[in-house]
């Protein structure tokens, strides 16, 4: 069976072609090496496959029946191989994203929009989720996750080191003390991103503790802890880049400016293979290339 496989794509072009000759040019082997092969598929299955003479090759029935089998299996064959071939190829098709909503919003809108205005034959599908995903098991082209817990078989690439805050509206320190050390924030209301949890390390040069705080709110989007924050309903980890600007305006105080939270964690662009179609690798590239700007 094996062998016969082989042969399907000679059995289909010689019946194509209706000659040895023709057939030899185009599969690219002597005219003597085909004829020689179809005769060992006629003698292993038992059958006459073609009519011979010194002008003409016809189909037998036998032979009929198999090439349009085959000639049919082997036509989708192709255009299977063909399809894969060209997905690699050329800049088209669908890009499957997974992040959280707030690298979006807070890191990757930019990058993700200039992209579709330089490769609008390319069609991206975005899915926001909240929790981890695993990229051997899971139907996505590319996720961006946060921490060091990625699986050593898939391909990362690190974009960007995060280190937050401690902040709080000037609104909440009205009528609470503002914190001295890392323990005093067991006096105030405290917000919460769920995915890092209540357990805030924090560091000060060589000192390092760790403070379990009681969550007063507890949110899974950045988003609500920054509006929770600025209402002033409590103190909250922000990275420096989203509370500058309110920091400026006078919206939010950075209390423990002396210590940084322990929440130090890389962004990285996963893949589960370093094998990637064009239109994928485009994308790669093009985030590697913003966020190395």
């Amino acid at each position: 069976m094996k062998d016969f496989f082989h042969d399907v794509p000679l059995l289909v072009e010689v019946a194509r072609q209706k000659s040895f000759t023709k057939a030899s040019e185009i599969l690219g082997m002597s005219t003597s090496t085909l004829s020689r092969r179809i005769k060992l598929l006629e003698e292993r299955m038992g059958v006459l496959l073609f009519y011979r003479d010194t002008r003409n090759v016809e189909l037998t029935d036998n032979g009929g029946y198999l090439s349009d089998r085959c000639g049919v299996a082997f036509e989708e064959v192709q255009k299977a191989y063909d399809s894969v071939v060209m997905n690699m190829q050329k800049p088209s098709g669908l890009i499957r994203i997974c992040m959280f909503l707030d690298m979006y919003d807070g890191l990757l809108q930019k990058a993700l929009l200039d992209f579709a205005a330089k490769w609008p034959d390319i069609q991206m599908k975005l899915t926001f989720l909240e929790h981890p995903v695993d990229m051997r098991t899971d139907p996505f082209d590319v996720a961006f996750i946060t921490g060091a817990s990625i699986a050593p078989a898939l391909v990362a690439r690190r974009l960007v080191t995060i280190e937050p805050f401690l902040y709080a509206s000037p609104k909440l320190l009205e009528r609470y003390p503002v914190p001295e050390e890392p323990s005093d924030l067991h006096r105030l209301p405290c917000i919460v991103l769920q995915r890092f949890g209540p357990l805030w390390p924090m560091h000060n040069g060589q000192r390092q503790v760790t403070v379990e705080v009681e969550p007063h709110y507890s949110f899974s989007t950045v988003k609500m802890c920054r509006d929770f924050l600025l209402a002033g309903h409590g103190v909250a980890l922000l990275r420096k880049e989203l509370a500058e600007p309110e920091e400026k305006a006078g919206r939010l105080v950075r209390i423990l400016p002396e210590w940084s939270g322990g929440f130090v964690h890389d962004v990285n662009l996963v893949m589960g293979s370093s094998q990637l179609p064009l239109r994928v690798r485009l994308f790669v590239d093009h985030v590697m290339s913003h966020f190395s700007q």
